[in-house]
């Protein structure tokens, strides 16, 4: 019986990164209700008929599965129902999390609302260890699993009021609200210590036991230290960081006697093309959908 509800029924209650709370505890109401429905029907096939019995239960055992089918359907219908371009292009399709864009949106927003009220953010990149291995010697259907496994603990583990995001294929970025960097560590023993305890299942089913490590950096957010989020995500780990494009040191100083000649060079660093009426507009396009995704 433990190992029927370690491998069926255990999984099937768990809740999905992403879905609604909603369909979670519709489809767990229909699980026991189907467990509770096959108990009683083999009670009548052990004292009365065994035929009827049968046809009871396979009937109950079909409405089950199809129920369960149509409550994942539902949930992935609600998601992208909500705003099917911030589903695009604002969450990653395999764990249905945040994606790297949705992620400095919102950590330039909690930047600022933290500099306003005072109060510490964190943010903890979290890495699946030895990812390339598992792949290479599990295949590509278990480390889809592993990913599965740590993006569901990071939901689990992780506070209503923070912000889980996934920045590539083994890497994901926490926004700690309210945490100091002390505090952190103690998220990631905590972190770590969940996504080990926990056997991630392999797409062969081998009887081996796969257990997934992953590794955690937190920083701390300091105003005088950093520039803004993309630097900030970079020195904790989310990114690589970017050299800016300086002019020449002769240029530098006959562009300091002229205000007007140092800002027409700005512009051209950043938009050499010359595009910057189509960069402006793009770039109030993506702040109104992120504004209305979020």
């Amino acid at each position: 019986m433990n190992r029927i509800w370690r491998r069926w029924i255990r999984p099937r209650l768990a809740a999905p990164p992403g879905e609604p709370r909603r369909v979670t505890a519709a489809r767990r109401a229909a699980i026991a209700l189907g467990l509770i429905l096959l108990a009683g029907e083999f009670a009548v096939a052990l004292q009365y008929s065994g035929t009827v019995g049968a046809v009871l239960i396979a009937s109950t055992a079909g409405l089950a599965a199809f129920v369960y089918r149509g409550l994942q359907a539902l949930a992935t219908a609600s998601i992208q129902a909500e705003d099917p371009d911030a589903h695009r292009h604002l969450v990653d399709p395999e764990t249905h999390l945040p994606n790297r864009q949705q992620l400095i949106d919102t950590l330039a927003r909690d930047i600022a609302r933290a500099e306003r009220y005072r109060h510490p953010i964190t943010l903890a990149v979290v890495r699946i260890a030895q990812y390339d291995d598992i792949r290479t010697a599990w295949g590509a259907g278990t480390a889809r699993h592993a990913v599965e496994h740590v993006a569901e603990t990071l939901t689990r583990v992780t506070r209503a009021s923070d912000f889980v995001a996934r920045l590539d294929e083994t890497r994901f970025a926490v926004i700690l609200l309210q945490c100091t960097g002390a505090q952190a560590a103690a998220y990631s023993d905590r972190v770590t210590l969940a996504v080990s305890n926990r056997p991630v299942r392999s797409s062969a089913h081998l009887k081996v036991p796969l257990y997934v490590g992953v590794e955690v950096t937190a920083l701390e957010y300091d105003a005088a230290r950093f520039r803004g989020p993309l630097e900030f995500l970079s020195q904790a780990g989310g990114d690589l960081i970017l050299q800016a494009v300086r002019p020449p040191r002769a240029q530098r100083a006959a562009l300091a006697h002229d205000p007007r000649a140092m800002r027409q060079q700005l512009v051209r660093d950043y938009y050499p093309d010359g595009e910057v009426k189509d960069f402006a507009e793009a770039y109030r396009e993506a702040r109104s959908r992120n504004r209305h995704a979020g």
